[in-house]
């Protein structure tokens, strides 16, 4: 792993482990799905601007930029609407254990799709061992009670599923294309997929407080706008599986992080749970190293300049 490559997997992780804890600042006043949707607008609108500035190329073929607005969806639509929501009510870095299982759907999601990356014994362990976790963490907090902290449990283990095919479909057929426009793409078919959230909370109150705009700016510009052009980047240069066991950092950051600062408690219970889910995580990323698959060749109208 070369330098750059090293710096932009750590600034990753330091910041995506913030994240979690501005999206409960955030959502303490503004109610959830209009700061998911404000975000993404402000994503769109920002990258846009910066790639049309420097003139980077817009993916044009169909297939290319459906693949963009799928990804770019899953992260930015789907994702947020699920994360946003379950921070009302669930402590920041819990929610953040539960992406921590992303790798281990990775490692499940690439035996079907990548060459040469077969779901091993050890893989199919790590993956029993990461949902176990799971329902530990489900069962020690006292947190997840009711039935919108249910749901809001099942919906969150299920989410890294798709930041997985996310990653699979950039790493397999998005390696040509220019992340800064790639993503100003993604986030404006999230705010698409935001927009009925949205509008079924226009009733409802909210507080924009200095605290939960400083949440929004953080949470678009560096959250997104920096670290989802860097995550991409590094698609082209790191196996999805190298890349998704970032959030083994990632995680232990956001639950340190909110019980450090936003006071969330964090019970032995927790921890064990959190801790089979990290020991997935390894075994998962131990379980074999994989070959990349050649890449395919994308259609000349899809090339893109690189934004390094």
């Amino acid at each position: 792993m070369d330098a750059r490559v090293a710096v932009a997997y750590v600034a990753q992780v330091v910041i995506w482990g913030t994240t979690w804890a501005a999206i409960k600042v955030g959502v303490t006043d503004v109610p959830p799905w209009i700061l998911a949707f404000d975000r993404s607008v402000l994503v769109a609108g920002s990258l846009a601007a910066v790639a049309l500035a420097f003139g980077l190329r817009f993916p044009r073929d169909p297939r290319t930029l459906a693949l963009t607005g799928l990804a770019g969806g899953i992260n930015s639509g789907m994702s947020w609407a699920i994360i946003f929501w379950a921070e009302s009510f669930v402590p920041s870095g819990l929610v953040a254990v539960f992406g921590a299982t992303a790798p281990i759907w990775t490692a499940f999601l690439a035996h079907f799709l990548v060459r040469g990356d077969r779901l091993s014994i050890a893989k199919a362990l790590a993956l029993a061992l990461g949902f176990g976790g799971i329902a530990i963490l489900v069962g020690a907090s006292g947190e997840i009670e009711g039935g919108p902290a249910l749901l809001a449990a099942g919906l969150l283990a299920l989410m890294p599923l798709g930041w997985a095919a996310s990653g699979v479909i950039i790493a397999r057929w998005l390696g040509g294309v220019s992340p800064i426009p790639a993503i100003a793409i993604g986030a404006a078919v999230g705010a698409v997929f935001l927009i009925p959230f949205a509008l079924s909370e226009l009733s409802a109150p909210a507080q924009w407080t200095p605290e939960a705009v400083a949440a929004l700016l953080y949470l678009s510009l560096i959250g997104s706008g920096v670290a989802l052009v860097i995550n991409m980047w590094l698609y082209r240069r790191l196996r999805p599986t190298t890349i998704m066991l970032s959030q083994l950092l990632i995680t232990v950051e956001a639950v340190l992080i909110g019980g450090l600062a936003l006071n969330e408690e964090i019970t032995f219970g927790m921890l064990a749970g959190a801790a089979l889910v990290l020991v997935a995580i390894l075994v998962n990323g131990l379980a074999g190293r994989p070959r990349v698959p050649a890449q395919p060749s994308l259609p000349e109208s899809a090339a893109a300049t690189p934004a390094d």
